[in-house]
């Protein structure tokens, strides 16, 4: 589940593969999508509110623009077939994915794209959480290990290397799109297929962790 604080709203997504957004107002399902074709397992709100992206058992990320939520509006198929267990919004264009595979990753959002992975775990992702300053993010797994990451200087160390970025599945989906009733619905692009692998690159580029959680 996810808070939109400026409407008062829940956004959650549900083993059926629906997407609900709930109103704490009315205390009502204010909208759900159609059945998707697999689990929606994350869900984070970006684009200054405009689009709700949702990881989906299959690796899919499913992009939804907010105020038309029957249908997604557009599909990245670049982590599959991993799991997207979790999700973390690191800015409006950017977030973090965590896998089944253990992959971390740094993904784009419009354009669509994997600029990069962040690190790794043997394990697949249970949770990600960033340090109050953004500078260093801390993710679990299965292991019962918790290992902290300095985004800082991972994200500085790839500032020349955004030409090397995957293909990205398009420019699309407009992040223009109006907030109002959900009375339409969108035809989704899907993109190429490609897996990352990286070495853990940790606090002083040395493994730090806490172990048995």
């Amino acid at each position: 589940m996810t808070f939109a604080s400026d409407s008062m709203k829940l956004v959650a997504t549900s083993g059926d593969g629906t997407l609900s957004v709930c109103n704490l107002r009315t205390s009502k399902v204010q909208s759900q999508s159609e059945f998707s074709e697999d689990e929606l397992l994350s869900v984070v709100i970006m684009k200054n509110g405009r689009k709700v992206i949702c990881g989906t058992q299959n690796g899919t990320l499913l992009l939804y623009s907010w105020g038309f939520f029957k249908d997604c509006s557009d599909r990245f198929v670049d982590l599959a077939p991993n799991s997207v267990d979790t999700l973390l919004k690191l800015d409006e264009d950017r977030l973090i994915t965590g896998c089944d595979n253990g992959i971390l990753s740094l993904v784009g959002i419009l354009p669509n794209r994997i600029i990069q992975p962040i690190g790794a775990h043997d394990y697949p992702i249970e949770d990600l959480a960033l340090s109050h300053d953004n500078k260093f993010l801390g993710s679990t797994a299965h292991d019962s290990m918790l290992k902290l990451w300095n985004l800082e200087e991972i994200l500085e160390g790839s500032n020349g290397n955004s030409g090397n970025a995957s293909g990205a599945a398009g420019d699309s989906d407009s992040d223009k799109d109006g907030m109002d009733l959900d009375n339409d619905s969108h035809k989704s692009s899907k993109g190429s297929k490609r897996k990352t692998k990286s070495k853990p690159n940790t606090l002083n580029s040395t493994n730090n962790f806490f172990a048995d959680l």
